[in-house]
């Protein structure tokens, strides 16, 4: 529909409205000619549209002592500009409606009121059926909260009378924290009485004036309305996600489990950071995903630098999603040497984006971005195919084996096909699956241990190597550890930092070093950078060692090139010791 508009009028608002309204919705000028309708006063009321639109609004009533109906409600509107109450009236169709009406000013930046917008809700009315037959729930059947359409038309609701009166509105937008993954472990039943449970708790935190919703799987929103303008505002709505944490700290008992929920907030405010709903629902959306990479049960504020680091990171999306098709990503490879012999035995394969304008991304600012869009999954499978490659193409060409690192992302890990992925890419090359080297970070299998140790040794029977990357930087425990069949474990290079100065790191990962020889695991130290450090290592009984003493990451050709001449660590550790930079190269 085309809005029909005099003077200054918020024609997006309107439609907003008009689109996801559950109420039956009119827009009459000031002359009380309806100017537009929705559809669900259409299904409402019976009346079509070209027989109500251009038409006074008084025809849309039998004939009888309308200005007994109107007289009240006009009164109203010139006094404050809004009038609700209840309804029985017998249209000109000769149905009854019986209802709650509402009907506000639509307040102009200048000059007179042009408009009104009238919203009839009818008792009992819980369905309405749209164009299509498709129906919208007003309460969502889990929770008995509010679904998103009824969230967006309170919100649109809250905004006017904000606007009115000169007060704010907070729009929060919570997430429960790993919820999938407390949903696998329990099942979907005790999932759902989870999801019960915590749209109670929300409830009690909120009066009777405010509202919250269930809007996603496990994402509700929370209206505060009637809040102070400015800091006031900030402080109300801070104060209220406060007591939103408080009310879910309390532990849950389901199934003999006891279960800590912890949840991420998004807010925004009403009119400083947003004009209509659909803008404010956004803002609330980002300030949410800003909160989810902070600690748990963390709340952000909506900023306008937020918005620009969203429109920053949907840019990297876009360009993204296009590296993958267009071959801009690369796998760089940094080898890893024995310690005792010097050798190449194995390089750990680094994804490098290689942008035909912007140059080198680092992997810091564009893999939590291919993370959370699910881009990680194509990323990842390419780059195991690709190894698997490479690693066929050295054997073709008569190199001396090398065990070639991969890492996982979580994601990517809990990923139930990732079995499938590993198996296609043995099978397609037909290398030694020991030469295949799967790194996997401690955070990556401590969510579900029991899940985790089953995927593992599915892979570890294939014959693939598997790895424990940046160990010493999680919360695992070591008891757990012995579960999972990993061959090699890689010491953090923050352990390597300051081992030379540091007499309490160099006890650390002495101990790391113990406890994993005594597993039978192969124990490698990254980011060693001075001879200092390699020679702690090597004291250490380290196995082996990759760094920027050896080498970075290089391409492809230059670690074949490696290859091919036989460069061992002894070289580089004797043209160090030439130099006269403290053993730094």
């Amino acid at each position: 529909m085309v809005v029909k508009k005099e003077g200054s009028f918020d024609e997006k608002l309107l439609n907003l409205l008009l689109e996801n309204s559950l109420e039956g919705v009119l827009l009459v000028d000031r002359r009380g000619v309806v100017s537009q309708i929705n559809q669900a006063f259409v299904k409402m009321t019976g009346l079509q549209q070209d027989v109500i639109e251009s038409k006074s609004i008084v025809r849309i009533l039998k004939t009888g002592n309308v200005h007994e109906f109107f007289d009240p409600i006009r009164e109203d509107l010139w006094q404050c500009g809004f009038w609700q109450g209840e309804v029985q009236q017998t249209l000109v169709n000769d149905r009854i409606i019986k209802g709650y009406l509402k009907v506000s000013a639509v307040l102009p930046q200048n000059g007179p009121v042009r408009y009104y917008l009238c919203q009839l809700a009818e008792h009992g009315q819980i369905d309405l059926s749209y164009g299509g037959g498709q129906a919208i729930s007003a309460k969502d059947r889990l929770t008995n909260l509010a679904t998103l359409p009824v969230f967006t038309d309170r919100l649109l609701q809250a905004v006017a009378n904000a606007h009115r009166h000169e007060q704010s509105v907070g729009v929060m937008i919570l997430d429960i924290d790993r919820f999938h993954q407390i949903n696998d472990s329990l099942g979907t039943e005790l999932g759902d009485k989870l999801l019960c449970l915590i749209a109670d708790r929300l409830t009690s935190c909120l009066r009777d004036s405010d509202s919250v919703a269930r809007v996603g799987a496990d994402e509700f929103g929370m209206l505060l309305t009637d809040i102070d303008e400015g800091p006031g505002a900030v402080r109300n709505s801070g104060f209220v996600a406060q007591k939103v944490y408080e009310a879910l700290a309390e532990p849950v008992e389901l199934g003999g489990k006891i279960i800590e929920v912890t949840a991420a907030v998004g807010i925004t405010l009403f009119p400083q950071d947003g004009r209509n709903p659909e803008e404010l629902l956004n803002n609330a959306k980002t300030a949410l995903a800003h909160a989810r990479r902070g600690s748990r049960n963390n709340y952000q504020f909506f900023s306008h630098k937020m918005a620009d680091v969203a429109r920053r990171r949907f840019a990297l999306e876009s360009s993204l999603r296009e590296a993958v098709d267009s071959g801009q990503l690369h796998l760089f490879y940094q080898p890893q040497l024995d310690i005792k012999s010097g050798r190449i035995v194995g390089a750990e394969a680094l994804l490098r984006w290689i942008h035909p304008e912007q140059g080198i991304i680092s992997p810091m600012e564009f893999i939590p971005v291919a993370e959370e869009t699910g881009l990680i999954l194509p990323i990842g499978d390419w780059v195991i195919r690709t190894a698997c490659r490479q690693i066929a193409i050295w054997r073709d060409m008569n190199l001396p084996g090398v065990r070639v690192g991969v890492n996982l992302s979580a994601v990517q890990f809990k990923r139930q096909d990732i079995e499938k992925v590993v198996r296609e890419s043995l099978d397609e090359t037909g290398i030694d699956p020991g030469n295949l080297d799967l790194e996997i970070t401690e955070s990556a299998i401590m969510d579900d241990v029991q899940k985790a140790v089953l995927i593992l040794n599915h892979i570890g029977d294939m014959g693939v190597k598997l790895s424990i990357d940046d160990f010493g930087t999680g919360y695992s425990s070591l008891s757990q550890l012995r579960h999972f069949p990993f061959k090699t474990l890689k010491i953090d290079r923050s352990f390597v930092n300051s081992i030379a100065s540091d007499e309490g790191d160099k006890a650390i990962v002495n101990a790391i070093i113990a406890m994993a020889h005594s597993l039978n695991q192969t124990v490698i130290v990254e980011g060693v950078e001075t001879v200092e450090q390699l020679e702690i290592m090597q004291n250490l009984s380290c196995n082996e060692m990759q760094g920027f003493l050896f080498s970075a990451p290089v391409e492809v050709d230059k670690f074949t090139e490696m290859l091919k001449n036989g460069v061992e660590l002894k070289h580089v550790v004797d043209k160090a010791a030439n130099t006269n930079n403290n053993g730094k190269v």
